[in-house]
């Protein structure tokens, strides 16, 4: 706003020495008529209104960019602002490209910091999903080992029949009822699980990881024969030294699904 400010003053000297002037004429028509136009200027330009763009706007976003290119944590001074001067589907369409631009650029800190302070603005279910996966993209830069992390049943592993088809899902023990992942297979060859099987981007094998949870494994099968199925449940204790867990099924962990009446 400063610079705008210093323009005005300049372009209004003339008019202030023609005003002072001695035999000038019509000043109070030049006054109304400056007072008009440096209003239009001040709505077109530097209002929380303005057509053609807003100046605070601007000297908003090369101050935050400022601070991304050092890879320093936004201050809080400037992201109050975000808040003041933008509307509520600008802060939102802001924060998802300031975000996108400092994973990027690989600059985490300033990521991270105006991931933290966006969660408010993210709301309905679809809004929750985009930030979801800012966080995922941001913690997958953070510690890139865990961005192929998955979980896999080992081809060696006992079934009590000749299986037609199954499912797979992993739990965190006592925690929400919202799989880690789940998928379902028609082959006992290659049962993979991977953050990409997971419902909800970032709340997956890779996070499970990096916090050292304890996992339920849950497996259910329906054989050829008999229309019987099984199934089994264990919990399995997660290190973050391993990216990749795998699991070889017993032959006594099957349990046969009771029969419906």
């Amino acid at each position: 706003m400063l610079p705008f400010l210093l323009i005005t003053f300049i372009a209004g000297l003339p008019i202030l020495a023609y005003v002072l002037a001695q035999k000038t004429n019509n000043k109070g028509m030049v006054i109304g008529s400056s007072i008009i136009i440096f209003s239009i200027c001040l709505i077109i330009f530097i209002s929380k209104f303005a057509i053609l763009g807003s100046l605070q706007k601007q000297i908003l976003t090369n101050k935050i960019f400022d601070e991304i290119y050092i890879d320093s944590k936004i201050s809080k001074e400037y992201l109050n602002k975000i808040k003041k001067i933008l509307s509520e589907d600008e802060q939102k369409t802001w924060l998802i490209s300031l975000i996108s631009e400092s994973i990027e650029l690989k600059k985490l800190n300033s990521a991270e910091s105006l991931i933290t302070f966006s969660e408010i603005f993210f709301v309905s279910n679809n809004e929750k999903l985009i930030f979801y996966r800012l966080y995922t993209n941001l913690r997958d830069e953070k510690f890139p080992k865990y961005k192929d992390s998955n979980f896999i049943i080992e081809s060696d592993s006992k079934y009590p029949c000749l299986v037609e088809a199954g499912n797979i899902s992993i739990f965190i023990n006592n925690g929400p009822g919202i799989p880690l992942a789940k998928k379902q297979f028609s082959s006992m060859k290659d049962i993979v699980l991977n953050n990409q099987n997971s419902v909800i981007p970032g709340f997956d094998i890779a996070s499970a990881q990096l916090n050292q949870e304890t996992i339920e494994l849950n497996i259910k099968i329906f054989c050829n024969e008999n229309d019987s199925s099984f199934y089994l449940k264990n919990l399995i204790v997660l290190t973050k030294d391993r990216t990749s867990i795998k699991y070889k099924i017993n032959l006594n962990e099957w349990l046969k699904v009771p029969q419906e009446l």
